[in-house]
């Protein structure tokens, strides 16, 4: 599939990191917004300890601090395509030519997201990226068995069959 046109284009400040996929930005004359990064699924964090069962999965923290290295506290450009079921909007930031969702990909702290058989998957780019990232094996590469954050919250969120390294 060829990546898909933005459909608007927001710019702002990154102001928080929630974890390795999304951000808060204040956005210029507009406030406020909360930003999933396009095309990526990074490992996902505990979040809060309201939800039970929520355990975060193994690399949840580097991949989080290597997104708030990449972004907090710059002026990012989102080009957005829609907004999800939460209310966030679904974007590839970039600052100058700098790709942020390729970067994380790359860094091996996020996947390509190939949950439900690649729906949100906007950019084949991506899977390329993630292949050299893994045959590097850099970040996340480097576990034995890393589990894409689509099977841990269904195995460990779902199915309460968390450990460090769930098949």
């Amino acid at each position: 599939a060829i990546c898909q046109p933005a459909q608007y284009v927001i710019e702002g400040t990154v102001i928080k990191v929630d974890d390795g996929d999304t951000v808060i930005m204040q956005v210029v004359g507009s406030g406020k917004k909360t930003i999933r990064l396009a095309s990526i699924d990074s490992p996902e964090a505990a979040h809060t300890q309201q939800e039970r069962g929520r355990v975060g999965q193994p690399y949840s923290a580097k991949s989080t601090a290597y997104l708030t290295s990449l972004v907090l506290q710059k002026t990012v450009q989102g080009n957005c395509f829609e907004q999800d079921k939460y209310g966030r909007d679904v974007c590839n930031l970039s600052i100058g030519n700098t790709w942020i969702n390729a970067e994380m990909v790359r860094s091996g702290f996020a996947w390509a997201n190939m949950s439900a058989r690649g729906r949100y998957l906007r950019d084949q780019r991506l899977l390329q990226i993630e292949a050299a990232a893994h045959q590097a094996h850099a970040g996340l590469w480097a576990d034995d068995a890393p589990v894409a954050p689509w099977v841990w919250r269904d195995s460990c969120w779902k199915q309460h069959q968390c450990s460090t390294s769930p098949k």
